[in-house]
């Protein structure tokens, strides 16, 4: 099973922001979204990308309580979802999340590799827009690598590594992720006649007397 790029968190508390500022980090997800849909840039439209989200587990900060304590059985974590390019791509998103994992390149592109791997992750503030006005939003600006003593010293995921790819579908996997994503995965582009649909609906979906994929997914699924 690999996941290379193609050619061409729940407490029942609300949580408060972490810090802007930069924190060791091990991803603790790698979940393929498939072929999406992209929002048009500068009003043209953009082609389908592959996409992937990763989350990744803060080594040193952890939810709180609703007395403000720190549970350090619950470390926070930080999703977010990106196109999946390859290296060749020096500014892309993907290529300095892939790098800061893995920076002597010994897995090969392969980003199924990057599971519970470490780097540290720069974290910036920004305001919501449109609809989410008056909101702060956490978000990843850049991972960097760490030093080879300090991936060597880092703390253990205090959770199983979870990993999804749509050619090899772990059903174990799809079922425990949140219906939002199972939903976003089941709109990428190639879903009709994927493994994954067959998996999920049984032998004979996708087959000539199923609905076309072009009638599907007309919105991006998100």
């Amino acid at each position: 099973m690999a996941l290379k790029p193609r050619k061409q968190e729940g407490t029942g508390t609300t949580q408060p922001l972490i810090v802007a500022g930069t924190y060791p980090i091990r991803v603790a997800q790698i979940i393929d979204l498939g072929v999406q849909k992209q929002r048009p840039y500068q009003g043209k439209e953009k082609p389908p990308v592959q996409e992937v989200m990763l989350t990744y587990e803060f080594l040193d900060e952890f939810c709180v309580d609703e007395d403000g304590n720190e549970d350090e059985a619950k470390p926070r974590w930080l999703s977010e979802t990106m196109p999946l390019y390859s290296l060749k791509a020096d500014k892309a998103k993907s290529t300095n999340r892939y790098l800061a994992i893995d920076p002597q390149l010994e897995f090969d592109e392969d980003f199924t590799m990057l599971a519970g791997g470490a780097a540290n992750a720069t974290i910036v503030h920004n305001a919501g827009k449109g609809a989410n006005v008056g909101k702060t939003y956490m978000n990843i600006q850049s991972l960097s690598a760490m030093r080879p003593k300090d991936v060597a010293n880092a703390p253990d995921l205090k959770n199983p590594t979870k990993v999804f790819v749509l050619d090899e579908p772990d059903l174990e996997v799809f079922s425990s992720l949140p219906e939002w994503i199972q939903d976003k995965i089941k709109g990428n582009l190639e879903y009709q006649g994927s493994v994954l649909q067959k998996a999920l609906e049984g032998p004979q979906s996708g087959s000539d007397d199923t609905q076309s994929g072009d009638d599907l997914n007309d919105d991006e699924g998100w």
